[in-house]
């Protein structure tokens, strides 16, 4: 502020400078110091798994696009194209293949194969709630592929601990769940 004859007067609010230091601050010092203690790191939340009937619903789902489209692929158009080859073989490899497709790169690139899409889940690693990785998903269909055969066998030898556990450390979340998870986070 300055008065009409350009005479500088000081802010009635703040204290006068100080003569030594033009750049001194006037309040005390800049910034904060530092807290006393370090924080606590904060625990990872992760949401609750999908309920059982919606899993097992979304796996029929994937079942039915494997076998509804697989079959058809293998025993009625490949053929054409590929004389020769058993049309059987055929059927059972595009039924792999496009499981493989749908678990694995459905799940790598959107989160979520088809079935887990229709009904509105996703699928997170159970550590952070992380996208999964491609080899972790590609394990986790592996031991999908081989879990209802061994049931028997599991039965036989009386193996103890759940036979759900996920050994890949995945999880299929509801997709409102993932997002308030984010939203208070």
């Amino acid at each position: 502020m300055s008065d009409p004859r350009g005479q500088h007067q000081p802010v009635p609010h703040s204290p006068p400078p100080q003569p030594g230091n033009p750049y001194a601050q006037p309040y005390g010092q800049p910034y904060a110091p530092p807290s006393p203690q370090p924080q606590p790191p904060q625990p990872v939340r992760v949401p609750e798994p999908a309920g059982d009937e919606r899993r097992m619903f979304a796996a029929a789902v994937d079942c039915v696009l494997a076998l509804g489209g697989g079959f058809p692929l293998g025993m009625d158009v490949l053929p054409k194209f590929t004389p020769g080859v058993d049309p059987l073989l055929l059927a059972v490899a595009c039924v792999f293949g496009l499981s493989i497709v749908n678990q694995v790169l459905g799940a790598w690139i959107f989160r979520a194969s088809l079935g887990k899409w229709m009904l509105r889940m996703r699928v997170v690693r159970e550590t952070d709630a992380g996208r999964p990785g491609f080899w972790r998903l590609l394990h986790r269909w592996l031991l999908g592929m081989t879990w209802l055969p061994m049931q028997p066998v599991r039965y036989l030898v009386c193996a103890d601990g759940d036979p759900y556990e996920d050994h890949c450390k995945i999880r299929y979340v509801r997709v409102k769940d993932l997002r308030r998870l984010r939203h208070l986070g």
